[in-house]
């Protein structure tokens, strides 16, 4: 009888514990550039935040210094980290060249998957640099972050 009520005891804690929320955040750093962009990019910098609970990431940062201001925002998946890919979701951002992005993301199981391995990254487009003006990987809150 003592074991049955120790059982019913832990069921009752694990349904009415609240969900397990968890947090990324991104350095987020000039996108790739060449000499023909490289003036566009260089100097920019920004940061974000992410809370996944159960299939919904809500994302938010800010970014500064841009050389114009910036036009879109988008959480995108790559095959790998540091590997670029294809939008997954819209941010709404600030047509400023300094401000704040956010948005709400409902993932896939794959693309939950494919942000627990770092996957899954930011992207600012700015006018001059429509196919991103920053960029940043999600990692896993207190991982040190590797420019």
């Amino acid at each position: 009888m003592p074991r049955i009520s120790v059982l019913c005891a832990a069921a009752f804690l694990l349904a009415a514990s609240p969900a397990f929320a968890a947090g990324y955040d991104a350095e987020l750093d000039p996108a790739p550039f060449d000499a023909t962009n490289r003036a566009d990019v260089i100097g920019s910098f920004g940061n974000a935040t992410a809370t996944l609970d159960g299939n919904t990431l809500t994302v938010q940062g800010t970014f500064s210094n841009l050389k114009s201001p910036a036009t879109n925002g988008s959480l995108r998946i790559g095959l790998a980290k540091g590997v670029p890919g294809d939008a997954i979701g819209t941010l709404m951002v600030e047509h400023a060249r300094q401000g704040s992005f956010s948005g709400t993301i409902k993932l896939t199981s794959a693309q939950v998957a494919a942000l627990n391995r770092e996957s899954l990254y930011v992207r600012i487009d700015s006018e001059k640099s429509p196919d991103g003006n920053l960029q940043g990987w999600l990692e896993a809150t207190g991982k040190d972050h590797v420019s």
